[in-house]
């Protein structure tokens, strides 16, 4: 920032003349350069400042105190919304309605006084105009506070129900990678009806589509359709977790991939393209929580609230808030201006403190209820980029994992902390069955064998990796298992069969004769009864109606593979 004599070089001699008036100074004669350097000589004189500050009125020292909490400096949009603006008007005009002599804002007590000047400086968002304190008049103020204190947001006590951050991020991105090696996506995004088929498995379903991003920018999964690239996987897999979750935080702070703003539920862009530039909006949000203190629980409505009350332009540039086009999709309506901000920011700062901060083991949540909203938050250690603790509560005597599981009857129970790579594989070979909080369970099939052969594994790695799992040899009857699949593959499966039945023998008859239909009609089990391949109930339905019989589809039944 520039020195009082080089700002007050800026101001004609007739505002000098009222600057120097209102600090009780008798002006030299000269040039106006000439003046403002005398001028500024006298103006640095802390017993004098600190005079001039007491007379200020108690709204003006607001102002200027919270220019003090933030290094000398604020965005002018900001300053001006919180403490007024300054009455724009040429010399002449000046000094026939003398504007100081009745001041209508906090800023111009501070104008007509030089205490503030203004300046354009580059941002993130672009170069934005600022109101400053000259810098060697601003080394005669007491240093502030060593954490800015701009937002006002005051710390609450722990509600009663706290959701912990945890590192379910390390558990669900193996899983992602072991359903993309056993069937890679046919392009970048993954499908709904995918994600749907993996919810069952995700300890945080809803921070699929983000850990994918983040796996993308550690360059593990390849960009041009989400396959695994299998020596990456291995490096990344053989980290230790606190050092995976370390990589993966790191790889959101950084990504341009992922738009937290685009994570908005009820905002759409109108254009098609999101105005924002992501890591700029995430940034902005990562330096306001940056200010509260680490381990303290803060309200999550106040610490928005004061945001919009004293920083809302965070990520507009030049603080404009007219010219992003987004749509609520709850109203249709565009959100354009500061009247929508809790709509765009706020829904912003919410988005990004209960999803990728809480998803990545960076804060806790206390929420209203247990199964209630989010209300509060704590960040952790992790928060800051530079802490060693990275550790988070879930991982809390992880030292004492059971082994792996493995079962004669083909069961496989491996523990949720187990190294990542070893499920990885595990995964990779298995049937899914389900998951619990504390282990993940598969089971040993012949399709799971024939998509662990699609993949390059033969059984003598099959067992090699469940025997290194368990700690112990293959029970007896796998191993004959193993050996049956290799020489004959796959010798008995189980198929899903639905029931048929109609009101009349008659309807019955007539649908098996029908060619369209008869082909999904199976073993007969009575005049009223036949059996149909679960695989192929809609095909029927379908070829039914076109020759004029409505069948009911059956109700809700079992998923897919993930």
């Amino acid at each position: 920032m520039r020195t009082l004599a080089l700002a007050l070089q800026d101001h004609d001699f007739g505002h000098l003349r009222i600057i120097a008036s209102l600090w009780g100074f008798d002006l030299s004669g000269g040039s106006a350069p000439d003046v403002a350097i005398d001028l500024a000589r006298s103006m640095l004189d802390r017993a004098l400042l600190v005079e001039i500050v007491d007379s200020l009125p108690a709204p003006a020292r607001e102002a200027l105190e919270a220019l003090l909490r933030n290094r000398g400096r604020l965005p002018l949009a900001d300053l001006t919304r919180q403490y007024g603006s300054l009455r724009q008007m040429g010399p002449g005009r000046r000094d026939r309605e003398q504007p100081w002599r009745q001041e209508t804002s906090p800023i111009e007590a501070l104008w007509y006084r030089g205490l503030i000047t203004m300046t354009f400086l580059d941002t993130p968002t672009g170069p934005q105009e600022f109101g400053y304190i000259p810098r060697d008049l601003l080394d005669l103020f007491p240093a502030p506070d060593a954490v800015p204190d701009m937002l006002r947001v005051k710390s609450v006590s722990q509600p009663d129900d706290v959701r912990l951050a945890s590192d379910f991020a390390v558990d669900d991105l193996v899983t992602l990678l072991a359903a993309l090696r056993r069937r890679p996506a046919p392009s970048i995004v993954l499908s709904p009806e995918r994600l749907q088929g993996l919810h069952p498995f995700l300890h945080q379903p809803a921070s699929a589509r983000l850990i994918l991003a983040c796996l993308l920018e550690e360059r593990v999964l390849t960009n041009d359709r989400l396959v695994p690239d299998p020596e990456s996987v291995r490096v990344f897999l053989d980290c230790a977790r606190p050092e995976i979750l370390r990589r993966m935080r790191d790889a959101w702070r950084t990504a341009e991939g992922w738009n937290d703003l685009a994570q908005v539920p009820h905002l759409h862009a109108a254009s098609g393209q999101w105005p924002n530039a992501p890591r700029v909006s995430r940034q902005a949000v990562l330096d306001l929580l940056g200010r509260l203190m680490i381990g303290e629980w803060w309200d999550l409505g106040g610490f928005i609230q004061a945001v919009h009350e004293t920083q809302p332009a965070f990520q507009r540039p030049a603080g404009d808030f007219d010219s992003w086009y987004l749509q609520d999709t709850r109203t249709g309506g565009f959100v354009r201006g500061l009247a929508h901000w809790h709509a765009v920011e706020g829904a912003l700062i919410h988005g990004v403190i209960t999803g990728p901060l809480y998803w990545l083991g960076m804060l806790d949540l206390g929420l209203a209820g247990p199964d209630g909203s989010a209300i509060a938050f704590r960040l952790r250690p992790a928060f800051d980029r530079s802490s060693k603790q990275v550790a988070t509560p879930s991982q809390e005597g992880s030292e004492h994992i059971p082994p792996t599981q493995v079962r004669p009857d083909g069961l496989i129970t491996v523990p949720r902390l187990v190294a990542p790579g070893l499920r990885y594989q595990i995964a990779r070979i298995c049937a899914w069955e389900s998951r619990d909080m504390q282990a993940y369970h598969y089971r040993l099939t012949p399709d799971g064998l024939a998509l662990a052969a699609s993949q390059g594994l033969e059984p003598s790695h099959i067992r090699t990796i469940l025997e290194s799992a368990s700690g112990s040899p293959l029970p007896k009857s796998l191993t004959t298992a193993l050996e049956r699949w290799s020489e004959s593959g796959t010798q008995a499966r189980l198929e899903r069969m639905l029931i048929f039945t109609v009101e009349h023998p008659t309807l019955l008859e007539e649908l098996r004769r029908n060619r369209s239909t008869g082909r999904y009609l199976r073993d007969t089990l009575g005049p009223r009864s036949a059996s149909v391949a679960d695989r192929d109930w809609r095909r029927l339905c379908e070829a039914a109606a076109r020759i004029g019989i409505l069948i009911e589809p059956p109700g809700p039944v079992g998923g897919g593979s993930p």
